[in-house]
């Protein structure tokens, strides 16, 4: 079976949850599409969010919670040892802040399973301080999304994967758990 891509994409970091709701609610209760889908935002500073049902898989990635553990220690431990120089309020300090900045420019540990290659892609499609509706599934399945979403999106981009995309794709899913069927 084939497999469509669709990105609806919004201006806004949450408008795709609300016109979601909106198509949902003019949608027929027992509409696939509405239990297909997944949502991307990419916040302004270039961090995702990617939360849904993306190709049968469920993900919640939230890229704004990857701090490093490492970083964070030697960051702090760094700051307390130049803090030392000015007593114990530059001790208090210098570890504060040395840890802050630490885990921000340290490597991240993995909090979640993230589908690097799937991201990345979504992170080129879908700008900065905007927002996603994306499916991934059968030509019909799109067809009633965009038609219930109407021409509320800035722009909806959509596509038949190749069977090498598809491979791809679940082999970057395969750390995801499957998603529920819905109700």
């Amino acid at each position: 079976m084939s497999l469509d891509l669709a990105v609806a994409q919004f201006d806004g970091e949450g408008t795709a949850v609300q016109r979601y709701a909106a198509a949902k609610d003019r949608s027929p209760a027992d509409a696939a599409w509405a239990q297909e889908v997944g949502f991307v935002e990419h916040h302004h500073g270039g961090r995702l969010l990617l939360r849904g049902t993306f190709a049968g898989h469920y993900l919640d990635v939230d890229e704004s919670d990857h701090l490093s553990e490492k970083g964070t220690g030697e960051g702090a431990l760094a700051g307390g040892l130049i803090g030392v120089l000015l007593g114990p309020p530059g001790i208090a300090v210098g570890l504060v802040a040395g840890g802050v900045i630490g885990a921000e420019a340290g490597a991240p540990t993995e909090t979640e399973t993230e589908p690097h290659e799937l991201a990345d892609q979504l992170r080129a499609a879908v700008p900065r301080s905007s927002s996603a509706i994306v499916l991934i599934g059968p030509a019909a399945d799109v067809d009633e999304m965009i038609a219930a979403l109407g021409d509320g999106a800035a722009s909806v981009t959509r596509r038949t994967l190749t069977e090498d995309e598809t491979t791809a794709l679940e082999a970057s899913l395969s750390g995801a758990p499957p998603a529920s069927p819905g109700p």
